[in-house]
């Protein structure tokens, strides 16, 4: 078998970019597979606490429906490699190499339902709720979809799985099953909503974004005891104070004009470039940044836009510098994805809510709008509308933002890693998070 990389974690914010020098670790799983090994690591952790611990395997499991699945992955790579240098990650997207009959029967539907049919979606994601649905496929499906998945974990031998995605969930449960691991699994969820599929008898502990999914889960059979609310987990960037100047400059923006940022979500559906052509024409002075992830529809649709109007609008496909635009930005306009939304709250950026998926997604915006830290746009002029607005008026973007401030869970990905290594203290972790919210 080829070599892998064991861990993934980047030091930006890019799903899919290059691995840092620092973050290569190869190992080679031929026939026998050879031992790494498991000598003993420093784990350094808030408060100067020192804990030394056996090096782990630790594999992070997602599914690229959309890219926020796999940016929460990194994130939680990257904290694993930070607090234990010794342990030996692996990202893995089942997506990436599963067959064409598995793409063409569970993934394809989805986007052509989320696309173009949203109400048959929302009654069969109400339907698998309502009836305590078990699976979201059946378990002969994943093993020959995603045999690729299976051949992994024997072969990795890991001491933990990290499921970033409920179809994640299901396959390191059938693993569990088919006595290929016995890994500790540790569900991760990246909405305000989740479904009965992730609650199952094999799962070790869930890490979540807020009280009211733990109270789904429970409701559903998780015990109380084994659910973590830590937030969701995003990129170390979005921590750190990005070079306005620096990112001005490198995307050609002006510093006398207020910044609008269009996200998409990275691969789903999305009228962003409808959006675009509005606020191009609109006689309110501002420029524009859309960032069309891997959708290369959009990306072309994009591209076609009438750039001699009023605004200006640049267009980028995936980048690896969201945290600094959000930062730059006076105002994000986006579909309600778990990860985008807390990446937002991290940045302090108001947010106008478009185009949410059924299910999750509208949860999601209800949680960002209940805050008062964004606003639901329910048509396309609804959106350039409160867009135009909330640029004519300061004091409401500056609540807005000291709103997104009040839902930003910087520790999330931390925690989780923690979670994963063993290490958490949660009484610890709750003082930290008192502390932090007086600051």
């Amino acid at each position: 078998m080829a070599a892998y990389h064991l861990c993934r974690a980047r030091n930006t914010d890019n799903a899919r970019g290059q691995l840092s020098s620092r973050d290569r670790v190869a190992g080679t799983f031929a026939d026998g597979c050879c031992d790494l090994g498991r000598g003993i690591q420093s784990n350094g952790l808030e408060g100067g606490v020192t804990i030394s611990m056996p090096a782990q395997r630790i594999l992070v499991l997602t599914l690229s429906f959309g890219s926020g699945h796999l940016r929460a992955a990194s994130a939680i790579a990257h904290e694993l490699s930070e607090q234990a240098p010794g342990t030996e990650v692996y990202v893995l997207d089942a997506l990436e190499n599963c067959r064409r009959p598995f793409r063409a029967l569970y993934v394809w539907p989805y986007w052509m339902m989320v696309r173009y049919a949203p109400r048959l979606w929302k009654n069969l994601f109400e339907a698998r709720c309502s009836r305590e649905a078990k699976e979201t496929a059946p378990s002969w499906a994943f093993r020959y979809g995603c045999s690729h998945v299976f051949e992994t974990i024997e072969h990795f031998r890991p001491d933990t799985i990290v499921a970033v995605e409920v179809a994640a969930c299901e396959m390191s449960v059938i693993a569990r099953r088919m006595r290929l691991t016995d890994a500790r699994i540790i569900n991760v969820i990246t909405d305000h909503q989740a479904e009965p599929v992730w609650v199952k008898p094999e799962v070790d502990l869930y890490a979540v974004p807020d009280t009211g999914v733990r109270d789904e889960l429970c409701q559903w059979g998780a015990p109380a005891r084994n659910v973590f609310v830590t937030g969701i987990p995003t990129q170390a960037a979005f921590r750190t104070r990005q070079d306005s100047r620096v990112t001005r400059l490198g995307f050609g923006l002006k510093a006398n004009l207020p910044l609008v940022l269009l996200m998409g979500g990275g691969m789903g559906p999305t009228r962003m470039d409808r959006i675009a052509a509005r606020l191009c024409e609109s006689a309110l002075p501002m420029q524009l940044l859309a960032v069309a992830g891997y959708d290369r529809k959009t990306l072309k649709r994009l591209a076609r836009t009438n750039t001699k109007l009023r605004n200006t609008l640049r267009v980028v496909g995936w980048t690896d510098k969201t945290a600094a635009l959000m930062q730059l930005a006076s105002l994000l306009i986006t579909k309600p994805g778990g990860v985008t939304l807390a990446e937002a709250a991290e940045s302090r950026l108001p947010v106008v809510l478009f185009g949410g998926i059924p299910g999750p997604e509208k949860l999601n915006a209800e949680h960002f709008e209940a805050a008062r830290a964004g606003i639901v746009a329910r048509t396309l002029s609804e959106a350039v509308r409160t867009t135009e607005q909330l640029l004519r008026d300061d004091r409401r973007r500056a609540f807005m933002s000291r709103q997104a401030r009040q839902l930003a869970r910087p520790d999330a990905a931390r925690q989780i890693a923690q979670l994963a290594l063993g290490t958490f203290n949660e009484q610890i972790t709750t003082t930290v998070q008192r502390i932090s919210s007086r600051a």
